[in-house]
């Protein structure tokens, strides 16, 4: 089951981009595939709107965004399933600069095969009223007789099943979190998952554990201190819904990991999803910092000892409090990976999408403090104009503040 995460920030990925005054439509799409014992396979398509990228309309002194969903599921030139509705936001104040994103979740059953998927949005607000939209193939196939897990669904929020609805699964409320990439600002991560057929195979009410847990995405190298585990018994279906507290996870490419073992800790399924976190300033873990994989990175150039302690040297002034104390216990060892891990690392927190590019632009600057505050005994990094220079940029002019 191959999963997808659309970003519909669509002038990233389509060329005939919407915009309606200055404005371009942004949102999230993600889907999961689930099987109903009496009903067959299911999928659940997940929206996420961004409002401030949408078009307003006023409503007394409110105002308000709305958008037109189209999805498509075809196999060949035919339709198979399709829902085509109106998505409204949340009404606010007509003077408010805060705009809300909003959700949406439908539900399609689909027997295994593959199709074609056909994601529409359009702003109804919007002056011009263009279309935007993103097809990508998608493949079901959950066997009746193995043991297999569902998709893994994020989850942003959840609560108890007081009436069911549309966001109801096995007794909760699952308001869905629609991206693999995890800010700074969330603090924790938590999912849902279902394992099927364990008691066609193992037979009934007998027990197996779920193990769950946060690897590195190079290495696969499991993290020390996120790896839990749940017991449970057989059935055509069971649940797990988990959580990590993801505030010490420091910056990096990670995948959540699932595993069924049976009783002789056999393994019988296992689901890996994707995540991206981003959390400069953390306490740093040498157990973790050690999965970080450099080979494939601008780091892996890095080979020569006093060149690479000197790059760590220079973005002294750009680093948080816990990031000094780290590297400089850094500085005093003989490891080279470590210091690699520790560098790249370090530019992956500032910029995840282009880790080289971060660290490219600053040393440009480190260079011009060099060469302007110097000396044949101290670098001019280490000078405090150099310092200013790097933290605020040229005098009398703005800049990104790093630190």
């Amino acid at each position: 089951m191959k999963k997808i995460l659309l970003m519909l920030i669509l002038p990233l990925l389509c060329s005939n981009t919407l915009t309606a005054n200055g404005k371009s439509v942004e949102a999230y799409f993600n889907y999961c595939t689930f099987y109903a014992p009496n009903g067959g396979p299911f999928i659940e398509t997940y929206l996420s709107v961004i409002g401030n990228s949408l078009s307003h309309q006023k409503i007394g002194n409110k105002k308000q965004a709305k958008v037109e969903i189209t999805l498509v599921f075809k196999k060949g030139e035919k339709i198979v399933d399709f829902k085509k509705f109106n998505l409204s936001g949340p009404e606010v104040d007509e003077a408010s600069a805060e705009l809300p994103n909003f959700i949406d979740q439908q539900r399609f059953s689909l027997q295994n095969g593959v199709y074609e998927l056909e994601v529409e949005i359009k702003d109804l607000n919007a002056p011009d009223g263009q279309k935007l939209s993103v097809t990508e193939q998608l493949t079901i196939d959950i066997p009746d007789n193995d043991i297999i897990f569902s998709d893994i669904q994020l989850v942003e929020s959840f609560k108890k099943t007081e009436k069911q609805n549309i966001l109801s699964k096995s007794g909760y409320d699952l308001i869905p979190y629609v991206s693999f990439f995890y800010p700074k600002s969330l603090t924790n991560l938590t999912f849902y998952v279902e394992v099927y057929n364990t008691s066609k195979v193992l037979g009934v009410d007998e027990k197996f554990l779920i193990n769950y847990y946060i690897e590195s995405a190079e290495k696969n190298v499991k993290l020390s201190n996120y790896n839990s585990f749940s017991r449970k018994s057989s059935a055509d279906v069971a649940i797990l819904l988990g959580d990590f507290p993801i505030d010490k996870l420091i910056s990096g490419n990670y995948n959540l990991v699932l595993e069924a073992r049976n009783k002789n800790n056999e393994l019988l399924s296992q689901k890996k999803l994707f995540i991206q976190r981003s959390n400069s300033g953390v306490e740093l873990n040498i157990n973790d910092l050690a999965s970080v994989e450099v080979e494939q990175t601008f780091v892996s150039k890095m080979n020569n000892n006093d060149s690479l302690v000197d790059f760590i040297r220079s973005i002294r002034p750009i680093s948080s409090s816990l990031e000094r104390t780290f590297a400089d216990n850094q500085l005093k060892s003989s490891d080279l990976k470590l210091k690699q891990q520790f560098f790249y690392n370090f530019w992956f927190s500032h910029n995840p999408l282009d880790p080289e590019k971060a660290w490219l632009d600053y040393y440009e600057n480190v260079k011009v403090v060099n060469a302007k505050y110097g000396s044949r005994i101290r670098r001019g990094y280490d000078s405090d104009r150099g310092r200013i220079y790097l933290q605020y940029g040229e005098p009398n002019t703005i800049s990104q503040q790093y630190a």
